[in-house]
């Protein structure tokens, strides 16, 4: 069974990573509205852009303003493109799995205009919002929702707040790629890995460096350069790497003893946590990410309230090498029950109702 999935923006983030291994493992095809900045190897993947990298339209300007409305801090590219999201809507026919609400409009409309049913996966809900201002965008994902012949979504923490708003939803958890072997003998290196931006309070982990015995490092990149700049001249002790390679990032999951992510009412997993696991890496986690439910303390990782506690359990592990060995050891088998292989057999179980 073919089927297509629907991003709206090819970036180094959580939603894109997703689309791309499942378009890889499912062998579908995958439809980007845009390209940013990513470094995606695309080998064996069926991938198609309505517009590439650095190139804009000529609402662009006025879509750019209306989504820093809401979500100031992402910068440009988190844009949310609705003469692309418009036009997917004469191109994609059939079976179709749209990435986030926005996405889904072109399939809303497909359902209204040619009576065929579509596929969400949704990663973050807007529902739960207060204020007049998230009138728009909440009316908008509950209509594309409800409309959805499925619902998918990436933790039972978003199931559950779905459920709320009496819409039933699928639980499909992200997948990793489990490393055949480990390093056993880690580093005291912390690493934290994100698109960042100030809605991630990354002076969290500059806070933390302060704390601990080892050395936190920060990579991933950053939505804006004028935060990370800030951000590195008031955390001079964190080692912040900006834009890296696959293969760099891997090498440092590789040599960790510990991941980090804070999360703040994030009902998605994260990806580095299920990335970090992948490579034995024991993952710390506060109650604010969806990332919890897959840690157990002193097993894989610890679950943990504040700063303060994150910093206790860091020095915690880093100071007995023992714990720090079946940690690793955890962290590795728990990535083996999530594989990318495992997500995709059952999408393609889900896809069938469509």
């Amino acid at each position: 069974m073919g089927f297509t999935i629907v991003l709206r923006v090819l970036w180094n983030g959580g939603v894109a990573r997703i689309a791309v291994e499942q378009s890889r493992v499912t062998k579908s095809k995958l439809l980007v509205l845009r390209e940013s900045f990513n470094d995606y190897d695309l080998k064996g993947v069926d991938v198609s852009f309505l517009r590439r990298k650095g190139e804009k339209g000529s609402f662009t300007p006025l879509f750019r303003r209306l989504t820093k409305l809401y979500a100031p801090q992402r910068g440009d590219e988190a844009t949310v493109d609705l003469d692309l999201i418009l036009k997917a809507v004469r191109l994609v026919k059939g079976k179709a799995l749209y990435h986030d609400q926005f996405a889904g409009i072109s399939g809303y409309l497909r359902k209204l205009f040619y009576g065929e049913d579509y596929a969400l996966y949704l990663h973050e809900t807007s529902l739960p919002l207060k204020g007049l201002k998230y009138s728009l965008p909440r009316k908008v994902e509950w209509e594309v929702l409800k409309k959805a012949k499925v619902v998918m979504t990436n933790s039972m923490w978003n199931a559950d707040t779905l459920k709320g708003f009496g819409i039933n939803a699928e639980v499909l958890y992200p997948g990793c790629y489990p490393d055949k072997d480990i390093e056993r003998e880690r580093e005291d290196i912390v690493l934290a890995v994100s698109m960042w931006d100030a809605g991630r309070r990354p002076e969290l982990y500059g806070e933390l460096a302060r704390k601990i015995k080892g050395k936190l490092i920060m990579a991933g990149s950053w939505a804006r350069k004028d935060t990370m700049e800030k951000f590195m001249k008031d955390y001079p002790e964190v080692a912040v790497t900006g834009k890296i390679s696959e293969g760099e990032l891997n090498s440092l999951y590789r040599k960790a003893s510990l991941f980090i992510r804070f999360g703040f009412n994030e009902r998605g997993p994260g990806m580095g946590v299920l990335e970090a696991l992948a490579h034995g890496t024991p993952v710390i986690v506060n109650e604010g990410l969806g990332g919890k439910e897959f840690i157990k303390d002193y097993e894989n990782g610890f679950v943990v309230k504040d700063v303060d506690e994150a910093a206790q359990r860091v020095n915690e592990v880093l100071s007995d090498g023992v714990l720090r060995g079946k940690m690793v050891n955890s962290a590795w088998e728990t990535a083996k029950e999530y594989s990318w292989y495992r997500h995709g057999e059952r999408l393609t179980e889900i896809m069938e109702k469509i």
